[in-house]
């Protein structure tokens, strides 16, 4: 019986855990602006400026092969889910 309530407890904790990480993200973490990204403000981002996904599929974003990313080589932002 301590057993299962012990569980029980875990389960519920971890679940708690889940939702109120889902409800922050959801809370306003919107993904910064072009212009935030390109902190030395010459109208293109260098690997230095990025993180994250970004820098991950630098290679592949970069379509002109220039070795920057201009504003039109990005993704669009995901859409925040309702």
């Amino acid at each position: 019986m301590t057993r299962t309530l012990v569980m029980t407890s875990l389960l519920l904790a971890l679940f708690s855990l889940s939702i109120s990480s889902i409800e922050a993200r959801e809370r306003g973490q919107k993904p910064p602006s072009f212009e935030e990204m390109d902190t030395n403000g010459d109208g293109v981002l260098s690997q230095d400026e990025l993180k994250g996904r970004l820098l991950e599929d630098f290679e592949q974003l970069d379509l002109d092969g220039n070795g920057t990313l201009s504003e039109d080589e990005l993704p669009e932002p995901p859409q925040k889910r309702r």
